[in-house]
């Protein structure tokens, strides 16, 4: 039995082990088509899981976004245009430096960090909101997961106001985060949905 305590750290961990492994099968496949197919497998399965990016308009770019980070960048598929590329995820703003003695809310990080400041760069209209409310999904979701602790909504919204500088603000009256159960359920194995890949060969 392997333990998830004794495997490397998940790139992107709102999606368990189990997508991850996913990931590493679709790398190992020698034929386009068949990566393709996968990927696409990939992108339905982590929409599955995270049912509250469905209000998202963009939601698929995210997606998209999430499966060549948790790749590694090294996945040779056909991307949709647009999706985020090695040097813009390594990119970083003069004024923020991540340096782990300067991360403001390291248990966040710098997935949401990046995130944050896409929204702060787009104008202001339904879709930023949308983005803003699912960044803040995610900053809970990471939240609970570090700290093994419950999180009151205001206390998100609060960092997430912070680390924006001010321009991404929601409240409680216009955004319900998930509950703690639904925060971290895409990290938890179910004997309903688990997933098993076998090479050919």
């Amino acid at each position: 039995m392997k333990y998830n305590n004794n495997q490397s750290a998940l790139a992107m961990p709102e999606y368990g082990r189990n997508v991850q492994n996913m990931v590493d099968y679709c790398l190992s496949l020698e034929d386009r088509e068949q990566r393709n197919h996968c990927a696409r497998t990939i992108i339905r399965t982590m929409h599955d899981i995270s049912p509250e990016r469905r209000t998202i308009t963009q939601s698929d770019k995210v997606y998209w976004d999430h499966l060549a980070i948790m790749s590694d960048f090294k996945l040779d598929i056909d991307f949709p245009e647009g999706t985020i590329t090695e040097e813009q995820a390594k990119s970083k703003p003069c004024k923020m430096e991540y340096n782990i003695h300067n991360i403001k809310y390291r248990f966040y990080g710098n997935i949401v960090q990046q995130l944050v400041e896409k929204a702060c760069e787009m104008e202001d209209c339904p879709e930023r909101i949308e983005l803003a409310k699912y960044i803040a999904a995610q900053m809970k979701r990471s939240y609970i997961i570090w700290n093994k602790n419950t999180v009151e909504d205001v206390v998100i919204f609060r960092d997430l106001f912070d680390l924006s500088d001010g321009k991404l603000l929601l409240s409680p009256v216009d955004c319900v985060l998930p509950t703690e159960a639904k925060a971290t359920e895409g990290n938890k194995p179910t004997n309903k949905k688990r997933l098993r890949f076998k090479r050919k060969g």
